[in-house]
């Protein structure tokens, strides 16, 4: 069983299931200023440890398995090389070009004539890799202090029982060069610390196994959805302006030996493209801010007409402005005849919304980028306002998919490319009402068509490194997807989009993982006007972090919607309450 099926199965059984047009012109968004690897092999079992780990013997690795033959057969002429065991095993497949040449043989440490270990910078060539301490993603703890993690290692194994929802110390799922390089850093660890060795590939599976109590140190590139990357000392590894100076989980390798050789040595992985000077490379990294639902009309606009038009981003922009792309789900259009708000809040089935022009500000204000058009109150003030809608989101490049100027147009993905990455985002409507969809001399939201998305999702898959899909579901009030939800979302992972998210909830809904697939049930209210009830009130924004081509993260702001119109911050005892909710109704 290979390590796709083990997590599947793995997560699967965790979690539980809650009882022919092509693609929009590509949007190009400038990178933002700086200031795939082999996969491992993985057993068809994930080792376990139940007892503590003594402190490691010297790890050993294939390099000095195999010394004795390399040493045998090479020729005099031979510049003989070694690893140091904490060295990760991607940096020896950037070095085994040069032993195919013949040139380089591996050797033993002792009779080898260039090292690779792990040393501080010296003059030569610079690597670093970088960590991140992680936990399973369903953990509502969200920071871990440095000092607390030295504390656990040398045998205060309750210095880090924040991070395990059963209050326990947890424990520690590693690699055995993780390891080693910690051990060279900090000493053995004390035998009171349970440590578990897998296999790099297993790490995420194996945090899912000890979910109540477990935590691991992840190579930066090798970070998965299915983690939450903790901040540590408040410090993110996503932070662009993260002064690396003073972060602790920097391991950096160097050369050594003879310094001629180890000139000759650097310059030739320097030419064959295969060395790794980073693990975090901030040129290939995207943040894409994805929003729920706004709508701005009602007490929404009576509040911004009353106290100013960017009023409602005050308080989430902080989270906001970092990001290269944002997105939101406008469900209102921009009519040039909308009259002065009515603030009165009713639950009549004839409400019908419109957005003063006025307030296309408040979506410059938080730098939208992306507009999804799914919404069931698209076409609320007749389709010459959607049309309108549809010309300001051109005038200020703000790109729009899952609705358009008819029925084709609506059904378009939007393709945008960021520092490397390359995301398709397509999205629909499978409930209506009618009015609000598109047709083919109409505009409105796109009418999910199955037949042409089971082709148009695996062939967007073909020209984007990560495909997003977003459904304007049945609006259900509840933090648990229905069955029918879930059976809907996960046909569209299965088709291999690699995010499904619910764009209709305006009160947020759980997650889950298919394979590879994150899926976000409902992300909740951005800008609405909805203050019945607690759950209306709370929401999401979900920040994605791509890397080189991959989903690798999700950062969850949570906010607590403030007069009629404003979603500011929980606090922490709101969101440790609201976050436990949620994972709950996602089954876990």
């Amino acid at each position: 069983m290979n390590n796709k099926k083990i997590r599947l199965v793995l997560l699967t059984l965790t979690m539980g299931l809650l009882t022919g047009c092509f693609g929009r012109v590509t949007i190009v968004v400038t990178a933002t200023p700086s200031l795939a690897p082999s996969p491992s092999p993985i057993p068809t079992e994930v080792p376990l440890s139940t007892t503590p780990t003594p402190p490691l013997a010297e790890p050993t690795n294939a390099t000095e398995a195999l010394a004795a033959t390399l040493s045998s057969t090479a020729s005099a002429n031979t510049i003989k090389l070694w690893l140091s065991p904490d060295v990760p095993p991607e940096y020896q497949e950037a070095l085994d070009p040069l032993v195919a040449s013949g040139r380089y043989a591996w050797s033993s440490a002792s009779a080898a004539q260039v090292k690779l270990v792990s040393a501080p910078p010296s003059g030569g060539l610079v690597t670093q890799r970088i960590y991140a301490p992680v936990v399973p993603f369903p953990t509502a703890t969200d920071d871990v202090k440095w000092a607390d993690i030295q504390r656990y290692w040398q045998g205060e194994i309750g210095a880090l029982s924040s991070l395990s929802e059963s209050g326990q110390p947890p424990e520690f799922v590693t690699t055995s060069a993780i390891q080693a390089w910690l051990v060279q850093q900090f000493g053995p660890p004390s035998p009171l610390v349970r440590i578990d060795v897998v296999p790099p590939d297993a790490i995420v599976t194996t945090l899912w196994l000890h979910r109540a109590a477990a935590w691991a140190l992840a190579p930066f590139d090798k970070l998965d959805p299915a983690m939450k990357v903790l901040t540590l000392d408040g410090a993110s590894v996503f932070d662009r302006q993260l002064d690396l100076n003073k972060y602790p989980l920097i391991q950096t390798f160097a050369f050594s030996g003879d310094p001629q050789l180890v000139v000759a040595v650097e310059n030739e992985v320097k030419q064959n493209g295969k060395w790794i000077t980073t693990n975090r490379d901030l040129s290939r990294m995207t943040i894409f801010v994805m929003t729920g639902v706004t709508a701005l009309g009602r007490a929404t606009a009576y509040q911004m007409e009353l106290k100013g038009i960017t009023l409602p981003a005050r308080d989430i922009l902080p989270f906001m402005q970092d990001a290269d792309l944002v997105h939101t789900s406008n469900e209102v259009a921009f009519a040039k005849d909308c009259p002065y708000p009515d603030p009165s809040y009713t639950n009549t089935t004839q409400i019908r919304f419109c957005s003063k022009e006025s307030y296309f500000d408040l979506l410059k204000t938080i730098h939208l980028s992306i507009v999804e058009l799914t919404g069931n109150h698209v076409n609320d003030w007749g389709t010459p306002a959607f049309s309108n809608s549809l010309d300001l989101y051109d005038a200020n490049k703000v790109g729009y998919f899952g609705g358009g100027r008819n029925e084709e147009d609506a059904r378009k993905a939007l393709i945008v490319t960021n520092n490397g990455n390359t995301i398709a985002l397509i999205g629909c409507n499978p409930v209506g009402p009618a009015p609000a969809w598109a047709k083919t001399d109409r505009p409105g939201a796109a009418r999910c068509n199955d037949d042409f998305l089971a082709q148009e999702i695996p062939r967007l898959k073909t020209v984007a490194n990560v495909v997003i899909m977003t459904i304007q579901y049945q609006e259900f009030y509840q933090y648990n997807p229905t069955l029918d939800q879930v059976a809907y979302f996960q046909k569209f992972a299965t088709l291999g989009a690699d995010l499904v998210m619910g764009s209709q909830a305006h009160v947020p809904q759980g997650f889950n993982f298919t394979g590879n697939a994150f899926i976000h049930y409902g992300i909740g209210n951005l800008f609405f006007d909805q203050m019945d009830s607690l759950q209306t009130r709370q929401m999401f924004a979900d920040k994605l972090i791509i890397y080189k081509g991959k989903h690798i993260s999700t950062v969850l702001f949570t906010g607590l919607l403030e007069d009629y119109s404003r979603p500011r911050r929980m606090t922490a005892d709101e969101r440790k309450a609201f976050l436990k909710d949620i994972f709950k109704a996602s089954g876990w």
